[in-house]
């Protein structure tokens, strides 16, 4: 359930069955077929890539949680501008996103624990279930049920987050800690502490 005071954007295919035809999504549960969600007919649906519907200026901040991995990077870059003409003078646009560093980091760590054995006594299978997951869950997937269309399409690090929101005018923009933010009610929305960078349109 989306906390007082918030507004739920989501432009998935999931966000606009539950929003829009919530018997269905329900019947799908029931099914089996979908895991439960929270969203529901309260969920605002987008489409993202279309710019957001708020006048200039208008928003006070904006939280989006595991939402930027799900677009190419020119998208996510003209969504990160768009977050910046909507907010406030002040107002604060706060990213989290899956970390690249560590999910490539424990490739190479799995990759030098085998190749630092005699040929004839590595073992695949670990290196081979981590890429597996890069393709499975990171990776453009067009499938309607489970993803719902809607897989990992980029994968970002710090370097590539500060830099999209200085782009766009955020100053200034900083790596954050997990519920540690200039948004008073973080922790009623954020829930995942992956990689979190925030920043401040200027007053």
């Amino acid at each position: 359930m989306q906390p007082p005071g918030w507004v739920n954007v989501d432009g998935s295919n999931r966000a606009f069955l539950a929003s829009k035809l919530s018997w269905l999504d329900q019947a799908f549960v029931k099914l089996h077929l979908l895991a439960a969600t929270e969203f529901n007919r309260s969920t605002k649906y987008l489409n993202l890539r279309n710019g957001l519907p708020y006048r200039d200026g208008s928003v006070s901040c904006i939280y989006a949680g595991e939402l930027w991995e799900h677009f190419e990077y020119a998208d996510a870059a003209r969504l990160t501008a768009e977050c910046f003409r909507v907010l406030m003078p002040s107002g604060v646009l706060r990213v989290c996103v899956p970390d690249g560093p560590v999910f490539w980091g424990k490739y190479v760590e799995l990759y030098n624990e085998e190749i630092a054995k005699p040929a004839d006594a590595r073992d695949p299978s670990r290196l081979v279930a981590h890429v597996q997951m890069f393709f499975d869950d990171i990776c453009t997937r067009r499938i309607f049920l489970g993803s719902m269309g809607h897989s990992h399409k980029w994968q970002f690090d710090e370097v590539q987050l500060v830099d999209m929101l200085a782009q766009a005018g955020f100053r200034p923009v900083e790596r954050m800690k997990f519920h540690e933010s200039r948004i008073p009610d973080v922790e009623s929305v954020e829930r995942s502490d992956f990689l979190i960078v925030e920043g401040v349109k200027p007053a």
